[in-house]
């Protein structure tokens, strides 16, 4: 509960899959950027990852699946930077603020849209571009 108090934002909705050549520098990414958590399912001979999961929700509540599943699906593989998903967010100044205290840049502005949302756009450690929205 400490790092979702840190954060001061949650994911509504998501679960794109996630290509990485590198699988525990993704999962370390997304726990020390997006405060997320990670676990890395199914290793090779070498102990490279194969399959695993970064998710916003502690991974008790994850693991009971009360809630939607708010996180990627990561696979072995070449990443292939593009846009990956559409994420919406509940605290979408929070979670801005959070990941540029982290010292990660690569985050355009909230912007206020004429629909009346809020949007702003993240590039992972892969390249890969997360659109998020509120």
């Amino acid at each position: 509960m400490i790092r979702f108090s840190e954060k001061g934002y949650y994911v509504k909705e998501n679960a794109p899959i996630y290509l990485t050549s590198d699988m525990d520098r993704t999962a370390n990414w997304f726990e020390d950027i997006l405060g997320w958590y990670s676990n890395i399912v199914e290793r090779d001979a070498k102990g490279a990852g194969r399959y695993g999961v970064v998710f916003d929700m502690l991974p008790e509540v994850e693991h009971t699946h009360l809630a939607s599943f708010t996180g990627m699906q990561m696979f072995f593989g070449q990443p292939e930077p593009r846009k990956i998903s559409f994420m919406q967010v509940k605290g979408i100044e929070k979670m801005y603020d959070y990941i540029t205290s982290k010292g990660w840049d690569k985050i355009t502005k909230v912007k206020m849209q004429p629909w009346g949302g809020k949007t702003c756009s993240l590039t992972t450690i892969d390249g890969y571009i997360i659109e998020i929205f509120e």
